[in-house]
Order: structure tokens, then C-alpha cells, then sequence
């Protein structure tokens, strides 16, 4: 197949991927290309030629004339970035008669709202909840148009649309199999944001007398300063953000990841990481979180809206002392059973053959 895929225009894909999103879509990428499958790839500036067989940047916003930009109805900069990205990309794939499908990883609604347009039916993977751009979006695709969820959770709270759920998965040679720790070294990955809340991971890691390593960039400063910052020092450091092979090499060298939504998470995609290396993980239980972790891979601690976060904390040191019960090459076993990227790669070449009429 001749198949066309469309990135987020916030990030490039390129590692340190900015978060699963970026991560599922360049996987995806190099998995059609090894499955022989021709791939052209709209992406933002950064993303690696070498990536896909034609990589087409999306444009950068151009400069409002004074009088435009003094309008006051103007949107913000990144609505009219995301537009501009997204009018460019549709028209190009418009204009082509090459392309069997598109594969949609934007999160834009252009994509969905244009396909009647295409001559090629349009995939689209939700990669978070639902909201008013996208399900307007939804509301106006082809009736070809197909969609796939990341997690039987996040399926659900999609009502307006019927998707298959794939579950997200990882590259079992990217993360390896680890020792541990031997100091009892705790690890968090992600976006230090409000809703990935950090501080959970960091005050339990304090009370339990663990030493905790934070990864990943600061999304949100004014939460990192306020919350985050002043929980540093004392064994718990943030090691800002890292690319693969060292994330890979700080799961592989922790007791336990741990991971504290306090939203309902699409998927978690660092628990499969984690658990490939080994490691298992102690998760707050929210949203598609309680698909990434099994009874063979890690603990999962009820939460829901409202609990406070000293009950939070306080299940999170209990379900420490639980560690001792998992085998590390199990633990990695189940993750590659369930969760390796060709399984991945499988089942997303069959929703595209399915939209095309040729499984």
C-alpha cells in the first residue's frame, strides 16, 4: 500500500519523543516500511528525512498583516498554526491520486471534516479523550472514514464514533531487559503536567525512603515550580528530558517505575516501556493505565475523581512493599507477549486494508 500519514504538527518526530503519541506514530512509520508499504509523511519541522519515504513539513504559520493581526477576533497563534499545518497537508493529499489510505495521527479535525474530499479513505487514531474540534470533525468525515483507539477506556469515552481498539505497544530491542537497583532506585517518565502529576510519585518516593528519579520535559512550568521544584534534592532529581536508550537505561535500573495519572490516561505508554525492561509498575488506576498493566507486570492502586492526594500517596507506599513478589524476566515476558510493536505494526496494516476493501 501506498499510505500517508499524518503527525502531530506541535512535535517532531524525532527521540526524545515528546509523548506516546509521537512515539506510536514514528514506530508506526518504520513498521510499514519494514512491512514493505510505501509511506509519506506529513510532520513537523525536525522529523528525520530518513524517516518515511517522502517527509513533507508542515508549513510555518506566516506573519499576519498589521491589520489582520489587529483584528479582534483573531484566534490564538497555535489555533491558527494548527489550521495552516493542516489546510496544507489536506490539500496536498487532495491534489494526489497515488494514495490508498491515510493514516491520521494529527488530532486535528481538518483531516476527518476534509475526507470526503480524498480519494483515499481516512484512519484516524484517537489519541486522547474526546473533544468539541474532533467530534465536529468526526460528525462531518466520509462514511469510508475508520478510527482506533489506543485503549478500551479511551474507546469508550468516544460515543460519537465505533473504534477498534489497538492497543499501543513498544520496541522489545529499545527497552531491554535491566538489573534493578541496587539502592532501591524508583523511576517516573512522562510530561511534568498537572494531570501526570509527579509530586505523587516524588512525596511517596520520600516517605518510603526510596530514591526516585523524574524524566521528562517541563510541560507545564508554573506546576513544576509551585509542586515539583521544591520536592527536589534529598535523593529525588529530575533528570530532565532524555532520549531512548537512556530512558531505556533508567527503567532498567529501578525497583519500580511508578505512574500517577490523576486524569484518565489514554494509555500509558511508559508502563510497557518500563515493563519490558524488567521493571515492575506501581500505576494509579486510571483510564486506559489498567490495560498497560497486568497482575504479571505491576500494581495497580484503585483511584478515582476526588481522592485526595494523601490517600493517593499513602496506596502508593503500601503497594510498594509488593515489589519483592515479581520476576523481572515475567515481568518482561508478559510485556513482549502482549505489547511488542509488531503486533502493533500487525493490526494497524489491517484496519488500513480494511478501509482500503483489500483485507
Amino acid at each position: 500500500m501506498r499510505i500517508a500519514v499524518l503527525a502531530t504538527n506541535r512535535n517532531p518526530l524525532v527521540a526524545p519523543f515528546a509523548g506516546g503519541q509521537e512515539a506510536l506514530t514514528a514506530a508506526l512509520v518504520e513498521g510499514f516500511r519494514r512491512r514493505g508499504h510505501h509511506v509519506v509523511l506529513h510532520a513537523a519541522p525536525g522529523t528525520p528525512d530518513s524517516l518515511a519515504d517522502e517527509v513533507i513539513t508542515y508549513p510555518e504559520l506566516p506573519r499576519l498583516s498589521e491589520v489582520a493581526a489587529l483584528d479582534p477576533q483573531v484566534p490564538e497563534a497555535p489555533f491558527l498554526a494548527d489550521h495552516h499545518a493542516f489546510t496544507s497537508a489536506m490539500s496536498a493529499l487532495i491534489a494526489r491520486r497515488d494514495i490508498d489510505v491515510v493514516a491520521n495521527h494529527s488530532l486535528h479535525h481538518l483531516p476527518m471534516s476534509l475526507s470526503p474530499a480524498l480519494a483515499a479513505p481516512v484512519v484516524t487514531t484517537l489519541h486522547t479523550p474526546p473533544f468539541p474540534w474532533m467530534e465536529l470533525g468526526a460528525a462531518l468525515a466520509a462514511p469510508s472514514a475508520r478510527y482506533v483507539a489506543v485503549s478500551r477506556a479511551l474507546a469508550a469515552q468516544w460515543t460519537t464514533v465505533d473504534a477498534r481498539v489497538v492497543l499501543n505497544g513498544a520496541d522489545p530491542e529499545a527497552f531491554t531487559l535491566g538489573p534493578g537497583a541496587h539502592d532501591g532506585a524508583l523511576a517516573w517518565v512522562g510530561r511534568i503536567t498537572p494531570e501526570k502529576a509527579p509530586h505523587l510519585a516524588a512525596v511517596a518516593a520520600r516517605l518510603a525512603g526510596r530514591p526516585l528519579r523524574l524524566v521528562g520535559p517541563v510541560s507545564d512550568r508554573a506546576y513544576f515550580e509551585s509542586q515539583v521544584a521544591p520536592l527536589l534534592g534529598n535523593d529525588i532529581t529530575h533528570l530532565g528530558s532524555l532520549g531512548s536508550a537512556d530512558i531505556a537505561s533508567v527503567l532498567g535500573s529501578s525497583d519500580a517505575l511508578l505512574v500517577t495519572p490523576v486524569w484518565e490516561e489514554p494509555f500509558g505508554l511508559v508502563a510497557v516501556e518500563a515493563s519490558l525492561c524488567g521493571t515492575p509498575v506501581i500505576a494509579l488506576e486510571r483510564g486506559g493505565v489498567r490495560e498497560a498493566v497486568t497482575e504479571a507486570t505491576g500494581v495497580l492502586v484503585p483511584d478515582g475523581p476526588g481522592t485526595r492526594d494523601e490517600v493517593r500517596v499513602a496506596a502508593l507506599v503500601q503497594a510498594l512493599g509488593s515489589l519483592r513478589s515479581f520476576d523481572r524476566r515475567a515481568v518482561r515476558a508478559e510485556a513482549e507477549r502482549r505489547f511488542g510493536v509488531e503486533r502493533l505494526v500487525d493490526q494497524h496494516l489491517r484496519t488500513l486494508a480494511d478501509a482500503t476493501g483489500n483485507a
